[in-house]
């Protein structure tokens, strides 16, 4: 599964990646039907300096952006790996969450959960949690990043 192989390539890490697709219904509801089409891997900034928090890469976050609006997809949310712990959201992932989205965490032994948090404001609050049921249609049809989406790392 590549969601697999991107989370879990910068281990002992956090793995980190942002979820695109297509969404039914308003941006702001987690009882929607979402569909992650592509996964956007990206740089976890943090991951050097502390292997158990993830900080996704602005540039990539834009990057990501503009892609999915060229190609009619939306940016639902992010997924990230917690190596040595479990597949609930932490508190910092609570409390760091910038708006409301889709939230994919992969643990140990390939865990796999998938959650709505809910932002509100004011921001310094943790964001609300809700569980969501995870069904992998087409598995191999899911991919990665396409081919050069622009983003260098010197």
């Amino acid at each position: 599964m590549v969601l697999r192989q991107d989370l879990l390539a910068p281990a002992p890490a956090e793995g980190c990646a942002l979820l695109l697709g297509q969404g039914h219904g308003s941006a702001d509801s987690g009882s929607d039907d979402w569909r992650v089409q592509l996964i956007w891997p990206c740089r976890n900034m943090a991951g050097q300096r502390e292997h158990d928090r993830f900080e996704l890469d602005p540039r990539e976050q834009i990057a990501a952006q503009r892609w999915a609006r060229a190609n009619a997809l939306i940016v639902l949310g992010s997924a990230h790996s917690h190596p040595g712990a479990s597949v609930v959201p932490s508190r910092r992932d609570r409390l760091w969450a910038g708006s409301s989205g889709l939230m994919l965490i992969m643990g140990p032994n390939d865990a796999l959960a998938a959650w709505w948090l809910e932002v509100v404001a004011p921001h310094c609050t943790l964001a609300a949690v809700h569980p969501l049921p995870i069904r992998v249609v087409g598995e191999t049809s899911w991919t990665s990043c396409p081919g050069d989406p622009g983003v260098r790392h010197d």
